[in-house]
């Protein structure tokens, strides 16, 4: 990253299923965000669907996070399919790990915001890696259109502003 950063936000994973962050940079004159994970003591070799759940209540766990971040009300999707036609909430729609755990990765997403208008923004909110493979909204079934057949939620972590710059 050579242009100056101007917001911050990240998720702090910390739990028997995995540890590490998934950080967000708000980069000067740029609509979107940069991206990092950086994850271990995951299932070795193992892919799994991470995404953006809609509220950062965990008072029940995993299970009180609401649905996909999704305020353009899209069909489940994929950002390397069609970026207009999937909820803001996929990222990467899935991670693999490598044969220790670990996942390491960045990339751009023009959809998600830090800061702005609120129902865009992702502070608040919280970022979900479930225990199963993202379809891509490609299934034969209507729940992989909402959730891509992700299956149960695994670990999660509130996504919070951070100090920066």
């Amino acid at each position: 990253m050579n242009r100056e950063i101007t917001n911050k936000a990240i998720a702090i994973f910390n739990n028997k299923n995995v540890k590490g962050t998934v950080t967000f940079y708000q980069l000067a004159d740029s609509d979107g965000l940069q991206v990092f994970f950086d994850l271990y003591d995951l299932p070795p070799s193992t892919v799994r669907a991470i995404h953006v759940h809609e509220f950062g209540d965990e008072t029940n766990g995993c299970a009180s996070l609401g649905g996909h971040f999704n305020p353009t009300n899209k069909e489940h999707g994929s950002i390397f399919i069609d970026i207009n036609q999937s909820h803001t909430g996929e990222l990467i729609n899935n991670l693999k790990s490598d044969s220790s755990g670990r996942f390491v990765y960045n990339y751009f997403d023009p959809r998600i915001k830090i800061s702005g208008l609120v129902c865009f923004s992702i502070v608040g909110r919280s970022v979900v890696i479930h225990e199963g493979i993202d379809d891509l909204g490609l299934g034969d079934n209507p729940e992989s259109k909402i959730t891509g057949n992700a299956g149960a939620r695994m670990a999660c972590a509130v996504i919070g502003l951070a100090k920066c710059c």
